[in-house]
């Protein structure tokens, strides 16, 4: 059996509401995508994004999210499903 994230396949949208503006905010993929070529490949265990660092563990799937009225940035933890 494996572990697979329900938001990168499609089972489920997490809704995410901006922290400045109260807008729903975008989801605009995982969070190691945006990390470099070889982020995939690094551990998983910590990320820095915008001097806010986020712990995860191997059970979780980070998606980086961007409101699209004021363009401000947040991360937010999915926890992975066996299937």
């Amino acid at each position: 059996m494996g572990e697979i994230c329900p938001v990168c396949n499609g089972l489920y949208e997490r809704q995410i509401i901006c922290s400045r503006c109260q807008a729903v905010m975008v989801q605009s993929g995982r969070l190691e995508d945006y990390k470099g070529p070889y982020s995939p490949y690094v551990g998983k265990d910590t990320f820095v994004l915008n001097n806010t660092i986020a712990l995860t563990g191997d059970n979780c799937c980070i998606h980086l999210y961007i409101c699209p009225v004021c363009s401000h940035l947040e991360h937010g933890t999915v926890s992975l499903i066996s299937i």
